[in-house]
């Protein structure tokens, strides 16, 4: 089953249908998460319900609902927001679906990597593009944004970035004691790198 449906380890936690295709997976494994992650795809059903009855003017939401849960990917997502006219969507609509979208390219852009080994590291140059443009990612693609970060920042001695991405985790996992080994290890590379002296670089 974790090959089948793409799961990182135990517990994996997934929403089916009746049929067996995966719906979405949760941002956590914690008991919250994973029933906002319930009441998303319940609200979902009922904006496609409400839309199959004709009711107008809801495309931003069902694109940021779909956004949400994953349900959609990053190129599908960037041709329906062209159709949506602009005027359409109130300011916090269009604010919510701008974010969503850098979620949505992350996870679209290493999809598209796969294993190979240059592509990865383009995606990882692509992650150092979009956090210098402050473009910054939202609880589904997070971990995998920072911690390419991380790995770009290695790769090219940049102690500056690798602090930042170290920051991150610091703050993610500060109340995880199975991170505590983790974390000393990132503080000790982060020492290293401070004291080579290497300056950051362009991505």
């Amino acid at each position: 089953m974790l090959s089948e449906y793409g799961g990182r380890g135990f517990p994996t936690l997934l929403f089916l249908d009746a049929d067996g295709k995966k719906l979405t997976e949760p941002n956590g494994r914690d008991v919250a998460t994973f029933a906002a992650t319930g009441k998303s795809l319940a609200d979902l059903a009922e904006l496609k319900r409400r839309i199959e009855k004709g009711e107008k003017g809801l495309d931003g939401k069902l694109l940021v609902a779909e956004l949400t849960l994953g349900s959609i990917d990053f190129p599908t997502a960037k041709a329906r927001l062209a159709k949506i006219k602009a005027k359409t969507l109130d300011g916090s609509t269009q604010e919510k679906i701008a974010e969503l979208m850098v979620d949505a390219e992350i996870l679209h852009v290493f999809a598209e990597a796969g294993r190979d080994a240059e592509k990865q590291k383009a995606a990882r140059a692509r992650m150092a593009e979009m956090l210098k443009a402050g473009q910054m990612p939202g609880p589904r693609a997070e971990s995998r944004f920072w911690s390419s970060i991380m790995q770009y920042a290695d790769d090219n001695g940049d102690a500056a970035l690798f602090e930042k991405a170290y920051n991150w985790a610091k703050n993610k996992y500060a109340d995880e004691p199975r991170a505590k080994n983790y974390l000393e290890n990132l503080a000790n590379k982060l020492e290293e790198m401070k004291a080579a002296g290497k300056g950051p670089v362009e991505p």
